[in-house]
Parts: structure tokens; C-alpha cells; sequence
């Protein structure tokens, strides 16, 4: 049930008022019973899943530590744990029986194994696994308290990936004061705000782009993947406002997972401000040990380590050729910084602080979206077009508003100008005032007028009906 369903929203309350009333030694068990009843709910086979795999990652855990050889429990389990994650991820059917999707990325794809929010919680199991065998954290004694770490609802759909230590204890004594239920709330309404109002109208806009490629210009397809980046972010980070809000409801702090991305002034710093959870899991998992036993190759172990860890983000976003040249590109990248930093610190000293900033972020900005052309493609055909578009003339003779601004509005009539305007205005007000709005939201204060005006626009502008569930739900 996505976290945005009218549904849920409305058994929220509810939920809210049990929790309230229950002991508070005992409120871990009610969020463990709505976790796994809400799973139940959307995917009723999905329950089995989740409940299995805690099962084996709990027992696992608990034997490392106790048997003779804890390097193979570890490692058959970490084997089995990625079997299974290729075969949730990758397995499809069809009329001739199942078959190991790789061609194509399947932007929206679905598999008969698929499993809600499978990736992220096993990823979550994995590093818990590696925690307790290098003895960072002790394994969980109670197989239920370390069931909700796995399922917990806010986050379970796509994350923040959260670490054991930090999440676990939470759930010990969870009791919510004043502060945490005016701060859940403004969360959830800026949620809301970001999914209905920015993100729900900028998909279509995105389709129109990606779906007709080939009869399009060079700056309308240069636009639309601009604004799939945009689509990406606020569809994201909605839903992370929405999972950080509720957990808050209920006294459970989740982490932050971006931290105003789109204002990177390099693709590392991106890299530090996007998906902060799952970059740490990567970074923690991956690039440290590959660095830590090629150090002896000085910046050879460093390319080396960024990568791998692209390779297995590519991965792990899917098996296509798109995502492979994704991955690709971002090691391209930041190899490129890491080779070019005292370069670019001499550039910076020749230019007023201010102009190299501002370049600096325009260029991550063009980057990152060049990235994302074959992030969003479903498979190599349609980017093959995509970049052919690029290379034509802008506007292709039509002029701007038919050869530029009716593509991305769906046709040149002037109600869907008009929509499409007012979108870009929203956006650049919503960006323009960004920082400030999460700065009076972490103050702990309770800003009436500030929610009723997103309220306002998400009644009056919001998309209630089409579009709900989240892109990264599909990763």
C-alpha cells in the first residue's frame, strides 16, 4: 500500500490512536502487526517472503558468533541472500515458462517474483550480516523486534536504509512528544506537495518526451530529460518526507536521504547529497574494502573502487544496457574528479568565487541529466533515438511554442500552455525557497500558514487519481 494511497492515509489515524493507547513496552508490537498486515494487504504472498528472509538473516546473525566457522556462515549467507535478490529482481515469465531478463532495462518492468521493497531490505540484511561478523554490532536476541527492523512500513517500500544500530533501539521504547508529531506532520504534507503537485504533473510531461523521441527536437528532448531529473528528485525525496513523517508520528527517527542535491557544484558532492543511505551502504560495503586491499596502488585502488561500486549500483538498479552505461558514466565521472582536483582548485582560484560556483553547479546539473538519458530509457533503442534527437536542430523549424514548449505541454492550445507554465513556475518557487522551508520545519516549530498553503495547492492542483505509486518503488 503505497504510503500516499488515500487508504492508508485515512487508517493512519487510527493506527496513530492504537499506538497511543497501548503500553509503551509493548508499542513495537503494534507497529510490527501493522507492518506486516500492510504487506499482506498489498502483495499477500510478498509476507511469506519478508518473514522467510528475516528468518534466515536473524539465525544466521545469531550463529556467527557462536560457531566454529563464522567466514562461511557469512559467506553462504551473503551467496544466498544474492541468489535470492536475482532471482526477485531478474526472473520474468512468459508463454515459454521463466527466463533471466538481460537485454533491455524495463524502466517499469515487473517480475513474477518481484517483491515490494525487496532490494532495499535485503541490502539492509546484508550489511547487518557484515556488522556482526567484524563485531560493530551484536546480533538481535529477539526475532520479532529484528522482524520490524526488516518490514517497519515507513520505510519498508524504498528505504532510508537504516542501520541496525541506529533503528533497532528505537523501537525499544518508542513515545512521541509534541515536537515530533508537528514536525511528522509538516513532513508528510511536504510530501504530499512535492508526489501530487510537482512530481504527478511532470510525468506526463516526462512520457511525452521518452515515448516519441524520434519526432522531436533537439531542445525539447534536452528539456524533457532535464525534467525527468527533476520528476526523479521530487518523486523521491516526496517519498522520503513521507516515510521520515510518519516514522515520526510515532517517535521513530529515520535518516535523511537527500540533502538539496540539485545544488551540487560537483558530481561527488552529488553523489554525498543524493540517496545518502544507499551511497553510505556502497560506500561502506563496497568501495572501502576494494580501497582498503588495493591501497598499496595509490589512485589506481581508488578508480578501482568507484568503479566497481557503480558497476554493482547499475546492478542493482537493473540488468539492461542503460543501466550499465549509467554506471559507467558516473565512475567516468568521479574518476575524472579524483584525477583533476588540484587542476580544478587552480581554476577556481582564477575566477570570482561566486561564477565558478554557479558554473560549477550548471555543469553537475547537464551531467548528472546526461546520465539519467539512459536511466530513464527503457532499453538501448530508445536512447540510440533520444540522442539522435539531441543532434537536430532546435525547435526543427516550427518556431518555439510549436516546435518547443507544445511537445512538453501535449499539444500548442492554450490551456495546456497555461498548465505548463504554472508547473515551471511551481517548480522554481518550490526550489528557489527549498532550504528555507525544511529550515523552519527542523526548528520543531509548527508553521500554520506554511501547511496551509501546500494543502491548498495539493487540493486545488494535486493529482489524486492517476500516477500514485512511486518510481523507486520499482527498484
Amino acid at each position: 500500500m503505497p504510503l500516499n494511497s488515500l487508504p492508508f492515509l485515512c487508517f493512519l489515524p487510527l493506527l496513530w490512536i492504537i499506538f497511543r493507547f497501548t503500553p509503551p513496552l509493548w508499542r513495537w508490537v503494534v507497529l510490527l502487526l501493522f507492518s506486516l498486515l500492510m504487506i499482506g494487504y498489498f502483495r499477500p504472498w510478498a509476507l511469506a517472503v519478508v518473514v522467510c528472509s528475516s528468518c534466515f538473516t536473524y539465525t544466521a546473525a545469531r550463529a556467527i558468533p557462536r560457531k566454529q566457522y563464522p567466514k562461511l556462515i557469512l559467506c553462504v549467507s551473503l551467496v544466498l541472500q544474492g541468489i535470492a535478490l536475482l532471482l526477485l529482481r531478474y526472473v520474468e515469465s512468459d508463454n515459454s515458462g521463466l527466463r533471466f531478463q538481460l537485454q533491455e532495462s524495463g524502466f517499469r518492468t515487473d517480475t513474477i517474483f518481484y517483491t515490494l521493497g525487496f532490494s532495499f531490505y535485503t541490502l539492509q540484511h546484508i550489511g547487518y550480516l557484515i556488522d556482526v561478523y567484524y563485531g560493530r554490532i551484536q546480533a538481535e536476541t529477539n526475532p520479532f523486534r529484528f522482524l520490524l527492523f526488516s518490514s517497519f512500513f515507513a520505510k519498508f517500500n524504498a528505504g532510508p536504509l537504516e542501520q541496525p544500530s541506529k533503528l533497532l533501539p528505537q523501537f525499544l521504547n518508542p513515545n512521541p512528544v509534541q515536537e515530533d508529531l508537528s514536525y511528522g506532520l509538516q513532513r508528510i504534507v511536504l510530501g504530499l506537495f512535492k508526489k501530487m503537485v510537482l512530481a504527478n504533473h511532470l510525468a506526463p510531461v516526462v512520457e511525452r518526451v521518452f515515448g516519441n523521441s524520434g519526432t522531436l527536437g533537439s531542445l525539447t528532448v534536452m528539456a524533457g530529460v532535464m525534467l525527468f531529473t527533476l520528476q526523479l528528485y521530487f518523486d523521491f525525496s516526496a517519498y522520503c518526507d513521507l516515510a521520515i513523517g510518519i516514522a515520526r508520528l510515532f517517535g521513530i527517527q529515520l535518516s535523511e536521504n537527500f540533502l538539496f542535491p540539485l545544488f551540487s557544484d560537483s558530481v561527488s558532492v552529488f553523489w554525498r547529497r543524493w540517496h545518502i543511505t544507499l551511497i553510505t551502504w556502497f560506500t561502506t560495503y563496497i568501495y572501502y574494502p576494494v580501497v582498503y586491499r588495493l591501497r598499496t596502488y595509490g589512485q589506481a585502488a581508488v578508480i578501482a573502487g568507484i568503479t566497481l561500486t557503480f558497476l554493482i549500483s547499475g546492478i542493482w538498479h537493473g540488468m539492461g544496457q542503460t543501466f550499465l552505461i549509467w554506471s559507467l558514466l558516473h565512475a567516468l565521472y568521479l574518476t575524472y574528479e579524483s584525477l583533476s582536483k588540484h587542476t580544478r582548485l587552480g581554476w577556481a582560484a582564477r575566477f570570482p568565487s561566486t561564477v565558478y560556483r554557479l558554473f560549477s553547479m550548471g555543469l553537475t546539473f547537464v551531467l548528472v541529466c546526461f546520465s539519467n538519458l539512459f536511466f530513464r530509457a527503457g532499453n538501448m533503442t530508445q536512447a540510440q533515438h533520444l540522442l539522435e534527437a539531441l543532434t537536430q536542430v532546435p525547435f526543427a523549424h516550427q518556431g518555439l511554442v510549436n516546435g518547443f514548449l507544445a511537445p512538453l505541454a501535449g499539444g500548442g492550445y492554450q490551456e495546456a500552455l497555461f498548465n505548463l507554465g504554472m508547473l515551471f513556475v511551481f517548480m522554481l518557487v518550490y526550489l528557489g525557497a527549498e532550504k528555507k522551508v525544511y529550515a523552519r520545519i527542523n526548528t520543531g516549530g509548527f508553521y500554520a500558514l506554511q501547511l496551509f498553503i501546500l494543502l491548498f495547492l495539493i487540493l486545488v492542483t494535486g493529482v489524486f487519481q492517476k500516477l500514485d505509486s512511486f518510481i523507486y518503488l520499482q527498484f
